[in-house]
């Protein structure tokens, strides 16, 4: 039988016609071009199976909940400006504790006050230009048993306590920072008069310390080992008759037991200028057909199919195949300063925006993720980066109406880190989307 008459049959099937024009756009046939007849029909394959291509797809960029960073082991310190989310400003908080009993006679001379801090390997941004990082005295104490989040914030005072200028290197280990010796000479006093003998007093003379980036950098974003037995203030100081043998007194982080980082862009300049609200969507028409991702700042792409239950208007029972979306990354917007998160997770969500439950893998023993990839592409002959999901059991469950066709979120699989990425939306010149869908009809 003929591939035209095939379809003539197809016609006859009540409100096939008006699904396809109503919105699944154009099908095409995975056979060849002389196979196709029109531009918005499939093509029934002696198999009995079609592909499906062109099926509208909406993408767009949802600010979703902060993430916690209280419970991180790390701290992020750092600013740099991102041609599409804006100026991307990390700061941190954190309390210091005695370490023990600090008991220095009366006549304790004071020498100086060192803050020491401990960095891992983990940078996001160029690390070739100078930035700096400012030590302030904290306002407030951090609340014991309360949980901080990317947005959150605590005041501190204006002026610095101490300040270093570095490049954030990847063979920089940690960053040594004098503080105010007035700062010094207070707590070295406070504990010769045995007044800071708990966290307690301590925290009624030092709240605790804010980590903030000069005002005008534009570098790098970098991590902290916040649990690290390292991260401490060393007090330095000597007795007159003994001026040979120094005296040394840590105040640590680890006693001090609250840290905290927050993570915030300043959008005003950007595309994503109007998303200002938790859950609201920017849809990828009004960003130049690019979604975005970026974990520490709450940014996930939300995929879409409005007109997916169309497929149903074919008749008969169909099963899918296989499902097969590929997002590429926009072609400039990655770099080795840059790169993007080496997987992405996906989950359901609805009409609100809200996070749902994550997608499993066909056999559900796992979570679905994607991985970055580098291959040719198709398009332009060139290596191009790209994320694949097999979406065959999700797609199945929407057209058989057991799951809601109000889309999916994507998400790196570390919320608490800057890596983002630039994704092509479907009407995007150069790095648009695909979505490929196989039916077979069963009967």
């Amino acid at each position: 039988m003929s591939s035209a008459r095939m379809v003539r049959q197809w016609l006859g099937q009540a409100g096939l016609l008006l699904g396809m024009l109503l919105g699944v756009g154009s099908l095409s046939s995975c056979e060849l071009a002389e196979d196709t007849v029109g531009t918005d029909l499939p093509v029934l394959t002696s198999s009995g199976t079609i592909y499906v291509d062109t099926l509208t797809v909406r993408t767009s960029t949802v600010l979703v909940d902060s993430v916690p960073t209280s419970t991180s082991s790390y701290l992020m310190v750092g600013q740099y400006t991102d041609a599409r989310l804006g100026t991307i400003t990390a700061r941190s908080y954190l309390r210091l504790g005695l370490s023990g009993a600090f008991t220095p006679e009366a006549n304790a001379q004071f020498d100086s006050l060192t803050l020491v801090l401990p960095t891992d390997t983990y940078r996001y941004g160029d690390t070739t230009q100078v930035q700096h990082l400012q030590v302030h005295r904290l306002r407030e104490a951090l609340r014991p048993a309360t949980t901080y989040y990317a947005f959150s914030s605590r005041a501190y005072d204006a002026a610095p306590l101490g300040s270093r200028a570095f490049r954030a290197r990847a063979k920089t280990s940690s960053l040594s920072i004098r503080l105010d010796d007035a700062l010094g000479r207070e707590l070295l006093q406070a504990a010769a008069h045995r007044q800071l003998s708990t966290d307690d007093e301590l925290d009624a003379r030092l709240p605790g310390l804010a980590l903030v980036p000069g005002a005008p950098d534009d570098a790098a974003l970098l991590r902290l080992l916040a649990t690290s037995s390292g991260m401490v203030a060393q007090l330095y100081y000597h007795y007159p008759s003994t001026s040979d043998e120094g005296q040394r007194y840590d105040f640590t982080a680890t006693a001090g037991n609250r840290h905290f980082y927050q993570v915030q862009a300043d959008r005003r300049s950007s595309l994503l200028s109007s998303l200002t609200a938790t859950r609201q969507a920017v849809p990828s028409a009004r960003t130049a057909a690019e979604a975005y991702v970026e974990g520490a700042l709450g940014l996930q792409t939300k995929v879409e199919v409005p007109y997916l239950l169309n497929l149903n208007e074919l008749g008969g029972v169909w099963v899918v195949n296989s499902a097969t979306l590929t997002l590429e990354t926009v072609t400039g917007t990655e770099n080795r300063y840059l790169p993007p998160p080496a997987v992405l997770t996906a989950q359901l969500t609805n009409r609100g925006n809200q996070s749902g439950a994550f997608l499993t893998t066909a056999d559900a023993t796992a979570a679905l993720t994607a991985s970055y990839t580098r291959t040719i592409s198709s398009r332009t002959n060139l290596e191009q980066g790209s994320y694949t999901f097999a979406l065959q059991p999700y797609y199945e469950a929407v057209l058989k109406r057991q799951t809601p066709n109000d889309g999916l979120l994507l998400a790196p699989t570390s919320l608490d880190t800057p890596e983002r990425v630039v994704l092509g939306g479907q009407g995007h010149a150069t790095n648009p989307l695909k979505l490929g869908i196989y039916l077979t009809k069963m009967q």
